[in-house]
């Protein structure tokens, strides 16, 4: 029987709120404490999840003997102070996306955790919601041919300015609140790219709300893309060689996926090669578009638990229980990783919290 985690919760915000009720989903799982920076709120948001114990402040929470690992869901520019408090305690963490403002940040972190010995992790749920996990493996096993392109796209509409990570330029703006989703799926599918360009857009404003990046590999490429300006799709799609896969609304967590498998597209020489029936210009463009004539199309459910992050925290147990410090399916390099793209495009601007490190 597995032996049963001991949570503590930092943070009472939504996100937190969300994860809790996923969490309390798992038998082997306990909520032993929460901690906040107002008594209120930690007391609120335990009387309302049934937690036994609230106290005020990381060090409080880290200090529990109880409290075997902390979610830490505060806002972006506490992630990194947190998180070196609890593992400083010897708590193991789940850090909620971003890990950290940057990506130096994001390495002191890891190698705190390292020196350690305890477990770390970025809560990138998104790697472990259903459809992702059946899409990379559908890739991997060359349903669609050689992967060649990756596009998706992410846009939840602000049109007002709010307190919040998406608007405040000390949380990073849209980069580090919706930018790291595309660009975190891109090494997951892909690997580490070899190139990265990209632009921003603060509409006159002191802060990113809208950006687009190219990444591209020896063989393959992706165009990725968010905002607070507008909503799109949120959907992305894998293009290969023999057909694409669709991650329907929304590619975090997508309800559904959509598998096209297509012809393999004729030498240059054939699709040219003249036929006696096909003389004039329809059947000449009708000629041409025969390399995509579908061959067939699958619509495969990917139902998930919960809000969908039941997912990450099924990793972390797991991980917990097989002692391992790192997922292998999120590893703390690639959270790095993403921080060094978007900090190619981010604008420069000085940090307090930089200095530290």
């Amino acid at each position: 029987m597995a032996r049963t985690i001991s949570w503590g919760i930092l943070g009472t915000g939504t996100i937190a709120q969300r994860f809790v009720s996923d969490l309390l989903g798992r038998p082997d799982a306990r909520l032993a404490a929460v901690g906040a920076r107002s008594p209120g709120s930690a007391e609120a948001f335990a009387r309302a999840f049934g937690a036994p114990t609230a106290v005020v402040g990381v060090q409080a929470l880290a200090a529990r003997p109880d409290v075997d690992i902390v979610y830490i869901a505060t806002p972006n520019s506490d992630h990194m102070d947190s998180a070196l408090a609890c593992i400083e305690a010897g708590k193991a963490v789940l850090i909620e996306k971003p890990i950290a403002l940057s990506a130096a940040q994001a390495r002191r972190i890891a190698e705190a955790a390292e020196r350690k010995g305890v477990f770390c992790m970025e809560a990138m749920w998104m790697r472990f919601t259903p459809g992702v996990v059946r899409a990379k493996a559908m890739l991997e096993a060359g349903e669609i041919g050689d992967p060649l392109h990756l596009d998706a796209r992410l846009f939840f509409p602000r049109p007002q300015p709010i307190a919040g990570q998406t608007h405040d330029p000390g949380e990073g703006g849209v980069l580090l609140d919706l930018g790291v989703y595309p660009v975190s799926l891109a090494l997951h599918l892909f690997g580490a790219p070899a190139q990265v360009s990209g632009t921003v857009l603060d509409r006159g404003g002191a802060h990113a709300q809208q950006a687009a990046l190219a990444l591209a590999w020896d063989d393959r490429s992706a165009t990725l893309s968010c905002g607070s300006t507008g909503e799109a799709d949120n959907a992305a799609v894998i293009i290969g060689a023999r057909g694409r896969i669709h991650l329907h609304r929304q590619f975090l967590c997508p309800p559904f996926l959509t598998r096209v498998r297509t012809a393999p597209a004729p030498a240059l020489a054939e699709r040219a090669a003249p036929r006696r029936q096909s003389v004039g210009r329809f059947a000449f463009a009708k000629r041409l578009l025969q390399p995509l004539d579908v061959r067939r199309v699958a619509l495969i459910p990917t139902p998930f638990a919960g809000f969908g992050l039941r997912h990450q925290i099924d990793e972390v147990h797991r991980c917990l229980g097989t002692g391992e410090r790192e997922s292998p399916i999120m590893p703390l390099a690639d959270s790095a990783r993403t921080l060094d793209i978007l900090e190619r495009i981010r604008p420069r601007r000085p940090h307090p919290v930089e200095a530290v490190a």
